[in-house]
């Protein structure tokens, strides 16, 4: 009892001689400092966004300017003409420069680069390429010429250059035994500029993936661990990270169409149930999703199924056609690179036949780099991959075969299955400080249940409280600001990145400054309890509905139900489009006055509000006969728009345009007016249902 006694008489003397010779520490304010640090992420944010203000207004201030002569007076006459344009080669080598001022960046791709931008016409500061793992060398050299400097971007662990023609175009020259390195035997012009000796920095955040559990087995196998992944709070699984789907009695038809068709329909029933669930949701909140077989045929089986399950069910449209960024896809493993969504589906595809018989044949990841293709595959989902399958990681011998990319699927399905390193858990790593063990003791001396270094790779929470409901779930996250916080290289990553990275992924985050706990423990416990108790009570989003039918044991994928006939009059009433009578005379639809203009917009909102400007915009285009809203008209109806606010004809919230008095939309039925638009083009079946659908995209495309 003394030796305690003593030692802390000891202890607090040494805190009050750091307090009184530091005179920071002793008049340090965890709620000021908060503040603070709050301020500067606000200010850091503005910075960011005052310096392309900045940017775009220096580039205005250097637009060219001046009368008809020069490289301008070649533009000029080209804008004027109406037929007989200059080819694009021709215009940038006559008036390469001015078009350079105006538009400085320039997005190509190397073929491009050789076919519109003759050698020597134009020079650039900076050359970037992008998926440079994806560039040969010879294609990327002409890029390189028409720049002073380089920066390549891109990622040896994922897919080569196409070699198609590789065997075509190989060197007749090369003499035997010649081991002379040319740029024709480097892969890629990644690969080009590392055997240069090039300054190379890895980007280690990994930004992508909502749960540690989608890019696990890519940082263990092909990274060596050095991404730096963010952990989630939903350590189950229950609706982010990697799901394993095993199907049963779904034999592959090695010998006859190479394809799995009970799990094609699985997949394809999945992605029907996926739909129905969005398209319950606003725009959004909606998930986006992406199909992806190991094979050409697998492929094409899914598809099909989807077709097929399309046409039974038209409910779910809207969702196979937004958002037009990131349309709903099936792909193939080779074409997947680039592409990303918030949920994939895989199908394997490959198993065993109908006799047991299982080959150690799996397409692409047979083939030398076939771990690469299996990288691409495994890291394209942001919230969601659903893995879809006939095999376990025991169904696959290796010592039948001793292909990288084999051996990578095995360990793949192994986590998917086991969930073995699945992350975030409580590490072996002790705490960094005492003051981590002080708030642990604490907290779990009140009966919380608190995990310490929880994290996947590379980032690791201090402290995290689980969940006495629902074990799977941390109710808090809590920072300290011992050695890793101060170990951060700059207060951006300390105070802002760091934490708008975790709080995106779900967590409720709480800091505990060591100052004030050393100060007084009693009340910053106290504000950690309280912390804890209103995120017990945030109640979380329920879980969605699974997007995969459950498998049964035969993985037969239930039919959709049968569309329902609805009573349109019960749900909305009719969408009336405004009759506009509009004659031009004798001038042009953009000389036409804006004030005329204005008022012709306000008669279509007063029926149809509210409107998309374009599309109000499209109704006086129809009333006057013209079919084609062009650059120059599209401006005249932009400052039409503008004089209508001003005059008060009508409000404009977003691109919509609305009655000056309403509040709220109502509730209106599109579909007899597409119907009526499909049947006045409708000469053939067939082809009137497809001319229907390019036509909804493209005015849907136009609106957005």
């Amino acid at each position: 009892m003394l030796v305690q006694l003593y030692e802390r008489i000891r202890l607090s003397s040494l805190l009050e001689r750091a307090f009184n010779e530091r005179p920071a520490l002793a008049t340090f304010d965890g709620v000021r400092h908060t503040s603070t640090v709050a301020e500067f992420r606000r200010l850091d944010l503005l910075q960011l966004e005052y310096n392309r203000a900045l940017l775009a207004a220096k580039h205005a201030q250097s637009l060219p300017t001046g009368g008809g002569a020069g490289e301008i007076g070649i533009l000029w006459h080209e804008f004027e003409k109406r037929t007989r344009f200059l080819s694009i080669r021709s215009l940038i080598l006559k008036a390469g420069h001015a078009i350079q001022s105006i538009k400085p960046v320039f997005m190509m791709s190397p073929l491009s680069i050789a076919n519109y931008l003759p050698p020597g016409a134009l020079t650039f500061d900076l050359i970037i390429f992008d998926e440079a793992s994806q560039v040969k060398p010879v294609d990327a050299l002409g890029a390189i010429a028409r720049g002073q400097q380089v920066v390549v971007v891109g990622d040896s662990k994922q897919l080569p250059p196409t070699s198609f023609f590789d065997s075509l175009v190989g060197s007749d020259d090369a003499e035997p035994g010649d081991e002379a390195t040319t740029t024709s035997d480097i892969e890629s012009v990644l690969g080009l500029f590392c055997s240069r000796g090039a300054h190379q920095r890895m980007l280690r955040w990994h930004y992508r993936s909502r749960h540690e559990s989608l890019i696990m087995v890519s940082n263990h196998l092909f990274y060596q661990d050095k991404l730096v992944v963010f952990p989630s709070p939903d350590r189950d699984r229950t609706k982010l990270g990697l799901l394993y789907r095993r199907l049963e009695n779904a034999p592959y038809e090695r010998s006859r169409t190479r394809t799995n068709p009970v799990e094609a329909k699985t997949v394809a029933a999945a992605v029907m149930a996926h739909a129905r669930n969005q398209v319950k949701l606003s725009r959004e909140q909606r998930d986006t999703l992406g199909v992806v077989a190991f094979s050409v045929v697998q492929m094409d089986a899914i598809l099909s199924q989807v077709e097929l399950l399309r046409r039974q069910d038209p409910s779910c449209e809207e969702f196979f056609s937004y958002p037009p960024h990131e349309p709903f896809f099936v792909k193939n493993l080779e074409n997947v690179q680039g592409d990303e969504r918030d949920v994939i589906l895989i199908s394997v595809g490959y198993g065993r036949t109908v006799e047991g018989y299982l080959a150690m044949s799996f397409g692409p990841l047979n083939r030398a780099g076939g771990e690469r293709r299996l990288n691409v595959l495994i890291s394209r989902a942001r919230k969601r991959c659903e893995v879809f399958t006939t095999l376990c990681a025991d169904d696959i011998d290796l010592s039948k075969t001793s292909s990288a990319g084999v051996a990578a699927l095995k360990t793949f399905l192994k986590y998917a299955q086991t969930g073995q390193m699945d992350l975030p858990a409580q590490t072996e790593r002790p705490p960094d400080s005492e003051f981590e063990e002080q708030v642990l003791r604490q907290l779990t001396a009140l009966g919380h249940e608190v995990h310490t270094q929880v994290g996947s790779a590379g980032f690791f929470l201090d402290l995290a409280v689980v969940d006495p409901v629902q074990p799977g779930r941390y109710l808090l996250g809590i920072e300290c600001d011992g050695a890793r916080y101060h170990s951060a290289r700059s207060a951006r990553d300390r105070d802002r990145l760091r934490q708008s990275v975790l709080e995106g992924l779900g967590w409720r985050i709480h800091r505990i400054w060591s100052t004030d706990w050393f100060h007084d423990p009693d009340e910053e416990l106290r504000k950690v309890s309280q912390a804890i108790e209103t995120a017990r009570t945030v109640v979380p989003p329920p879980a969605p509905p699974p997007t995969s039918t459950e498998v049964t044991e035969r993985a037969i994928p239930p039919q959709p139900p049968a569309p329902q006939p609805r009573d349109r009059s019960v749900l909305a009433a009719p969408y009336e489009c405004a009759q506009i009578s509009f004659r031009l005379g004798d001038v042009d639809m953009h000389m036409v006055s804006r004030t005329q203009l204005a008022d012709l917009l306000a008669q279509v909102v007063r029926v149809e509000s509210p409107v998309h400007w374009m599309e109000a915009a499209h109704r006086v285009l129809s009333g006057a006969g013209i079919q084609r809203l062009g650059n120059r008209i599209q401006q005249a109806f932009e400052e039409a728009v503008r004089l209508g606010v001003s005059r008060g004809l009508f409000a404009k919230r977003k691109e919509f345009l609305w009655g000056p008095a309403m509040q709220q939309p109502p509730v209106r039925d599109r579909s007899e007016l597409l119907q009526a638009h499909a049947s006045s083009n409708s000469l053939h079946p067939r082809k009137s249902a497809a001319r229907f659908s390019r036509w909804w995209e493209n005015r849907m495309a136009s609106l957005r």
